[in-house]
């Protein structure tokens, strides 16, 4: 049985094609805010599963959604393509921060004192990647008119 596949039994939401980057980059964000209130190994561990299967979704959304989008830098002095780079490639870093931070929280033994950082770094970059990722919603503009006696 491969990991997808796993994943897919396990986060039946993520089997579904409905999830988008910006609803997966929501979900992220409200883990990471779960796994700051967790202050034990037991708490954490189901927690960052379930992470972990969330960012190997996001991850695979942006490769393949940015797969046909690059930054194309021109060399001044030739003027043909020098760099290709995809467009959430930052975004795409952050991504892998994340899942790695999360592993870490997952398999690691580490000193209980530094269970508030990792968790909050882990916070901090979801969000920074969200941020990335979620366009907000449009600003309503309200034009108010003078009142017209009658």
């Amino acid at each position: 049985m491969n990991t997808e596949n796993n994943v897919a039994q396990r986060y039946s939401e993520l089997s579904h094609d409905t999830l988008d980057l910006p609803v997966l980059a929501k979900r992220c964000n409200l883990l990471t805010e779960i796994l700051v209130d967790c202050n034990s190994l037991p708490q954490i561990q189901p927690v960052c599963r379930c992470l972990d299967a969330y960012l190997d979704v996001v991850k695979q959304a942006l490769v393949e959604s940015m797969s046909d989008f690059y930054v194309v830098e021109l060399d001044e002095e030739q003027e043909k393509p020098k760099k290709r780079e995809g467009l959430l490639k930052e975004t795409e870093t952050k991504c892998d921060y994340c899942r790695a931070l999360s592993h870490v929280l997952l398999v690691s033994h580490f000193d209980r004192e530094m269970l508030p950082y990792l968790t909050g770094l882990l916070h901090d970059i979801t969000h920074d990647m969200a941020g990335d990722l979620v366009v907000p919603p449009p600003q309503q503009v309200v034009i108010h008119l003078p009142a017209h006696p009658n």
